[in-house]
């Protein structure tokens, strides 16, 4: 098999999550607590999903994540999944609703793309430039979906991608549906995988990046709105999120419970 023509990229454990991940889409599109799709098994409502099923795939996988958890959520997770003695990893969440994105987003777009940045035409992103990407995004600490989650076989997705003048890929974006009716997030799209090569820093790709994948989640796939994830310390993407228009959510975390002090993706 052709490297591109693998759905799968990375490691061993980065190989078997993405598999993983794909196989539990179908049942997971109308399941009340579950996340459609991610990196790992994901729940936005840990009591309708089933704290069962959460511990059955810490086991399995050694990981699961609550997305959008109050404190009171985050307490009870740690007693219901204290056999596993978890690390825990946070993330902030940030929305905007669509009428923001357009509004805070559109402008960005409207400047215009760097003198040697180009889009790629997302008619001619295929199997070997998803594989591509999936490269990119690990090389600076981004843990990559499948290819079928990326090009939107899965789930309704799209990836942005932009190159430098000598065709390298400079940054990446991506929005995506992942959250089912039954959500706290329902309608919102999920909008991440922004990397940006530390050679084309200093330009506003991130930025620009960030707002065509916010604008694709709105005007192309129809979201309500977008949600985006970021850390604390993370404060160059703080930065662009609210120049996107997003704002933190108080008292909503992202949190990965692991086995591991390593984070999966930065």
């Amino acid at each position: 098999m052709k490297p591109e023509d693998d759905p799968f990229y990375g490691d061993d454990m980065m190989r078997a999550l993405q598999a993983a991940r794909d196989g539990e889409v179908a049942g997971f599109r109308n399941r009340p607590g579950a996340v459609v799709h991610g990196r790992v098994t994901s729940s936005d409502d840990p009591d309708a999903f089933g704290w069962d099923d959460l511990r059955a795939a810490m086991r399995r996988e050694g990981i699961v994540q609550i997305r959008g958890a109050t404190p009171e959520v985050i307490l009870k997770a740690e007693h219901e999944l204290a056999g596993f003695a978890p690390k825990q990893h946070f993330w902030d969440v940030f929305l905007a609703d669509a009428d923001r994105v357009r509004a805070a987003c559109g402008q960005i777009v409207a400047g215009g793309l760097p003198d040697g940045i180009t889009r790629h035409p997302d008619e001619e992103i295929d199997a070997t430039v998803l594989h591509e990407m999936q490269g990119f995004l690990t090389e600076h600490g981004i843990a990559p979906f499948s290819k079928p989650a990326l090009s939107g076989a899965l789930i309704p997705a799209r990836p942005v991608i932009l190159r430098s003048a000598d065709g390298a890929i400079a940054a990446t974006g991506y929005a995506a549906l992942v959250h089912n009716e039954h959500s706290w997030l329902a309608g919102m799209a999920f909008v991440g995988l922004i990397a940006v090569d530390p050679a084309a820093r200093g330009l506003g790709l991130g930025k620009m990046a960030d707002a065509i994948a916010n604008l694709i989640a709105v005007d192309e796939l129809g979201a309500a709105g977008a949600v985006e994830f970021v850390a604390a310390d993370n404060a160059a993407s703080r930065a662009v999120l609210r120049a996107c228009g997003l704002e933190q959510v108080p008292d909503r975390m992202v949190v990965n419970f692991s086995a591991s002090d390593i984070r999966i993706t930065r």
